[in-house]
């Protein structure tokens, strides 16, 4: 049995998982870590901005398909999952980005898919 998640959840999801990153330094005290600092401001920050303008119900300017608000979660799951081994091997940071790029990644593949139908 798959479980999928809505458009709207993952409208959430996308809003909780850039204020969670945004504010992961300070939530799990590496705020100390400069690099890592910047990282979770820069890409929390830019997730949210692309998710208010994506098309779904929580979208603000609804100007971006979903179908590449999923691409650039993945990206963004993928960076963030990758950054412990490529720019902050053993640090708290790194560990924490990990963690949140798994999830962002576990959310990105269990979201519905919107079906193209042939038209005619």
């Amino acid at each position: 049995m798959t479980h999928t998640i809505s458009r709207r959840t993952h409208g959430i999801m996308d809003y909780v998982f850039s204020a969670l990153i945004i504010a992961s330094p300070w939530l799990f005290g590496f705020t100390h870590e400069a690099v890592n600092l910047r990282i979770a401001v820069f890409l929390g920050g830019a997730m949210a901005a692309y998710s208010f303008c994506t098309e779904y119900e929580l979208g603000v300017f609804r100007s971006l398909p979903f179908s590449a608000n999923l691409f650039l979660d993945m990206l963004v799951g993928v960076f963030l999952g990758s950054a412990f081994m490529h720019i902050s091997m053993g640090s708290r940071g790194g560990l924490v980005f990990l963690i949140l790029g798994l999830l962002v990644l576990i959310d990105v593949f269990h979201t519905a898919r919107p079906v193209n139908r042939p038209t005619g």
